[in-house]
C-alpha cells in the first residue's frame, strides 16, 4: 500500500495552526498574571484608604422626634391595661447646601499611587413645616425633650475633627446615646435638640409652620478615592471645588455645571426633592434606597485594563506574524525550522509580559512604545540572520510594528474598538489577497520526502 504523501505547504499550515494553539497557553496564563496584579493593586489601594474610611459619603442631615403610641389590651381576667410604647418620625430639611473643598493627594504602597484626600465641607440646612397631624400624632404625646439631629455619614472614620453644627448661634452637643436603631442612614453622630423643641407648640397646623430650625456647620472629613453625597431636602444644592485635574462625575445625578482647567475643577448641583426618594416626613421602620452624587478622583490611565484588553487580541496578532513569515518563506525559497517559528511566536508573547511590567513603573505609553520597538528590533536581527538578507528581516518586524500601533490605537479608541479591529482583519486578509494572487499553491505543494 503507498505511503500518503503530505505536501511541505500542508505541513507548514498545520505547523502555524499548532503553534498558534499552543501559544494560546502562556497568553492564558499572562491573563491570569493580569488578574493577580489587579487583585495585588486592590489590597494596596485596600490597605491605604481602610484606615481612611475609604470613600466618604454624607448620607444627610435629619431630625428625629419621640412619641408615645398608646395601646390599649384586656389580659385573661378582663382587666383593661394600657401599654406604651416609643415610635419615632423623622423629617428632612426643606433646604440643604454643602460647599465643599478637597484637597487629593497621592500615597503610595510598593509601587501602587492611590489617590487620597481631606477636606471641609460648610453645611447649611433650614427645617420648617413640623407637621404631626398627619401621623395622628398628639401634643401631649411628642417626646420634645428627647428630639435629636442625625447627621449621617458612611463610616465615622471619614471625620478628622469632630462636627461643629451651630442653631440659633449655639452649637449643638453630641448626643452620648447612639440612636442606630432609627437612624436611616449607615452611621450617625447625634446632636440633642430638647432645649430647642420642648418650647415649641404644635397643637396647630399655624403653630407647626411657624416654627423652624436653621442649622450651619462644618465637617472636616478624609478619604479615599471617591467622594458620594446624597440628596435629602426639598431642595439640595452642592457645590464642590477641588485642584484635582482629572475628576469622574457619576451616581444618580450630574453637575448642573462644570468648569475643568490645568488647576483644578469646580462643579456644581442643584437637585429637587421630588426627584429624590425621601419624602418630608416618614416613621423610622421606613427605610428607602436612596441614590446619590459620586466624585471620583481617578488616576488618568489605568494601566491593567489596558494590558487586559490588549490581550484579548493577542490571538489575531500572533496569526499575523506567523503568516508573514511563512511568505517569506514562500518568497525567499529559505526554509524555516519549526523551532525559528517558536522563538518568533515567543518574542510576541513577551511582549504582553513586559508591557505588564514596565508599565507598573512608568506611563503606558512610554511602557508600550518600549516594548513594541524591543521586540520589532529583535525580530528583525533575528529574521535578517535565519534569511540571511536585511530586507526580509525589516518586511518581518515592519509587520509587527505595524500590528502594534493597530493595536495601540485599537486600545486608545475603546469605543471604536470592534470597528477597528474588524477592518484591521479585513486590510489584512486583502493584503494577503494581494501578496499572494500569483502565487502557484500546486507548484509549492510538493512531498515533504521530496519524491
Amino acid at each position: 500500500m503507498a505511503k500518503p504523501k503530505i505536501s511541505n505547504s500542508t505541513i507548514k499550515i498545520i505547523l502555524i495552526a499548532a503553534l498558534t494553539l499552543l501559544f494560546l497557553i502562556p497568553i492564558s496564563l499572562i491573563g491570569h498574571l493580569i488578574d493577580d496584579r489587579t487583585s495585588y493593586r486592590r489590597e494596596a489601594i485596600n490597605s491605604i484608604t481602610e484606615p481612611l474610611g475609604r470613600n466618604a459619603e454624607l448620607q444627610g442631615l435629619v431630625i428625629v422626634v419621640p412619641y408615645l403610641v398608646h395601646q390599649e389590651s384586656v389580659d385573661a381576667k378582663g382587666v383593661p391595661h394600657i401599654q406604651t410604647e416609643t415610635k419615632y418620625v423623622i423629617f428632612a430639611p426643606e433646604t440643604y447646601s454643602l460647599d465643599i473643598q478637597v484637597n487629593p493627594y497621592y500615597l503610595t504602597r510598593g509601587i501602587f499611587k492611590v489617590p487620597v484626600f481631606n477636606g471641609k465641607i460648610d453645611l447649611k440646612s433650614d427645617f420648617k413645616k413640623f407637621d404631626f397631624s398627619y401621623f395622628n400624632i398628639e401634643e401631649k404625646d411628642l417626646q420634645k425633650k428627647d428630639a435629636i439631629l442625625i447627621l449621617g455619614l458612611s463610616n465615622t472614620k471619614n471625620l478628622t475633627a469632630r462636627p461643629k453644627l451651630m442653631l440659633d448661634g449655639r452649637e449643638l452637643e453630641i448626643s452620648p446615646v447612639k440612636y442606630n436603631s432609627v437612624s436611616p442612614f449607615r452611621a450617625s453622630v447625634c446632636y440633642n435638640l430638647g432645649d430647642f423643641f420642648e418650647s415649641a407648640n404644635f397643637t396647630s397646623a399655624k403653630k407647626s409652620s411657624e416654627f423652624s430650625l436653621q442649622l450651619s456647620g462644618s465637617i472636616e472629613f478624609q478619604g479615599g478615592e471617591k467622594i458620594r453625597l446624597t440628596p435629602i431636602a426639598g431642595d439640595n444644592t452642592f457645590r464642590m471645588q477641588s485642584d484635582w485635574k482629572s475628576p469622574s462625575f457619576a451616581g444618580g445625578w450630574l453637575p448642573k455645571e462644570r468648569e475643568l482647567s490645568d488647576k483644578g475643577f469646580t462643579a456644581l448641583w442643584e437637585i429637587a426633592g421630588l426627584s429624590t426618594v425621601y419624602p418630608k416626613s416618614w416613621h423610622s421602620e421606613n427605610t428607602f434606597n436612596a441614590e446619590s452624587v459620586e466624585i471620583s478622583f481617578i488616576v488618568p490611565v489605568n494601566a491593567y485594563k489596558k494590558i487586559e484588553r490588549s490581550v484579548k487580541y493577542a490571538l489575531l496578532f500572533l496569526i499575523i506574524p506567523f503568516i508573514a513569515l511563512l511568505i517569506s518563506e514562500i518568497f525567499s525559497r529559505v526554509k524555516i525550522h519549526p523551532v525559528q517559528y517558536c522563538l518568533i511566536g515567543l518574542a510576541d508573547v513577551i511582549f504582553y509580559l513586559l508591557l505588564l511590567s514596565i508599565s507598573e513603573h512608568i506611563p503606558f505609553d512610554f511602557a508600550y512604545l518600549i516594548c513594541a520597538v524591543s521586540v520589532s528590533f529583535a525580530t528583525f536581527f533575528y529574521a535578517s540572520a535565519i534569511f540571511k538578507k536585511p530586507k526580509w528581516g525589516g518586511l518581518l518586524s515592519g509587520v509587527q510594528l505595524v500590528s502594534y500601533i493597530f493595536l495601540y490605537g485599537t486600545l486608545q479608541a475603546e469605543d471604536y474598538a470592534l470597528l477597528i479591529g474588524s477592518i484591521g482583519l479585513f486590510a489584512v486578509i486583502v493584503l494577503l489577497m494581494v501578496i499572494t494572487r500569483k502565487v502557484d499553491w500546486y507548484e509549492l505543494n510538493q512531498p515533504a520526502d521530496g519524491q
